[in-house]
């Protein structure tokens, strides 16, 4: 058995960092970061003992359009409202299928736990792991919900994708703030 920890948009690697000097077993689990702006790429290519998968994560392999922001935000939503997103300042940005990702990598027997933080892409991509049944291979997942940020969201979408993972994943952790101690 494998221990995995999924960084799903990593940003600049604050929640790697955070896990590896918060928990005591950090150094089992492999990392995988996942981030499509180039300017948080560049900062984590600098962490050592992490795989850079330089693309967004989405349901498909086939790229998708996002609306970067001042100075390192990015989104698939123009309409987002934090981050200083330019709706004008869109770019098509590579893609990697999570779902196909997990299944060509790993096995339902790993451990695996997944920190998501995506800007809104999580309503698109939980009801994909969840239809796939790949949500329940995740044993933990630490999840920051858009609802508020982005006006095209509706309550029903966010109640819907909450139940789904709560229904798939043993330990959910809602994160709420950007600097809010991690539960590890």
């Amino acid at each position: 058995m494998r221990r995995i920890f999924l960084d799903v948009g990593a940003d600049i690697g604050e929640s790697v960092k955070f896990f590896r000097s918060n928990h005591p077993e950090a150094n089992q689990f492999e990392i995988f970061s996942f981030e499509p702006h180039p300017v948080n790429i560049e900062k984590l290519r600098q962490i050592e003992g992490i795989t850079l998968i330089e693309k967004a994560v989405w349901i498909n392999d086939q790229g998708i359009t996002m609306y970067f922001g001042k100075p390192k935000s990015s989104t698939v939503y123009s309409d987002k409202r934090t981050g200083r997103v330019d709706a004008n300042d869109k770019h098509l940005v590579p893609t990697i299928d999570l779902v196909k990702f997990i299944k060509e990598n790993f096995q339902k027997t790993d451990e695996i736990w997944m920190k998501m933080n995506i800007e809104g892409a999580e309503y698109q991509l939980i009801p994909y792991l969840y239809q796939s049944d790949i949500l329940s291979w995740i044993n933990r997942v630490y999840i920051k919900w858009h609802i508020g940020k982005i006006p095209s969201i509706t309550e029903e979408q966010n109640i819907t994708c909450k139940s789904m993972v709560k229904e798939k994943v043993s330990k959910v952790f809602h994160l709420w703030r950007t600097k809010e101690i991690l539960p590890f």
